[in-house]
């Protein structure tokens, strides 16, 4: 029987919609003897059961760039070494129709209609995916392709930047799975498509 993998959407963003990162009260890292409790909601708690990150060209160039583990430093949080080590060994799949120089470990480029292929990753052997582009989430939100939604909300109302949502041809109704706050005023909120 098929494997059916889930694909999961994980976004950080502000309350209206922006996929940024604003400076506010309380937030940054923690000190490094202390967990950071939203990338563990985000991330740590699901190391487990994901194995591929799903990219567009952009974003996989702006992981490429950063989150190697040739690039960490001694004095950061010990969180980013250990979502290094996991970003090292995950399959990352690239979903581009141009030429990406695809020279990150365990990376492929992935052309052509975008739904056919994340059918095929769907299919294939493995555990979920986690979609980690902006722009490609909302491409795949648009086709109805997510089936879960990890966000992590900050508490601030910023006015511009990346904008996460746009129009959409219908309303999409989702399932709080889980919701989760944060002493800096931060928001985990963990939705499941309903179909």
């Amino acid at each position: 029987m098929p494997n059916h993998r889930r694909i999961i959407l994980s976004m950080y963003m502000t309350l209206d919609g922006f996929n940024e990162f604003p400076v506010y009260p309380g937030s940054g890292d923690p000190p490094a003897s202390v967990e950071d409790p939203i990338s563990t909601e985000m991330w740590v708690k699901r190391w487990g059961s994901v194995d591929t990150l799903l990219f567009d060209r952009r974003t996989y160039e702006e992981w490429a760039e950063f989150w190697p583990t040739s690039k960490r430093t001694p004095g950061e949080h010990p969180w980013y070494r250990q979502m290094s080590e996991f970003a090292e060994k995950a399959q990352k799949a690239v979903l581009s129709d141009s030429r990406v120089p695809a020279t990150w470990k365990n990376s492929r480029v992935l052309a052509g209609d975008v739904g056919a292929s994340v059918a095929r990753l769907r299919e294939e052997d493995g555990k979920n995916v986690v979609v980690v582009a902006p722009d490609l989430g909302r491409e795949l939100m648009r086709r109805g392709l997510i089936d879960e939604y990890l966000f992590a909300i900050c508490p601030v109302i910023l006015g511009k930047g990346r904008q996460f949502f746009g129009e959409m041809e219908g309303q999409q109704t989702l399932r709080l799975v889980e919701a989760k706050h944060f002493k800096g005023g931060e928001l985990f909120l963990h939705y499941e498509t309903a179909r």
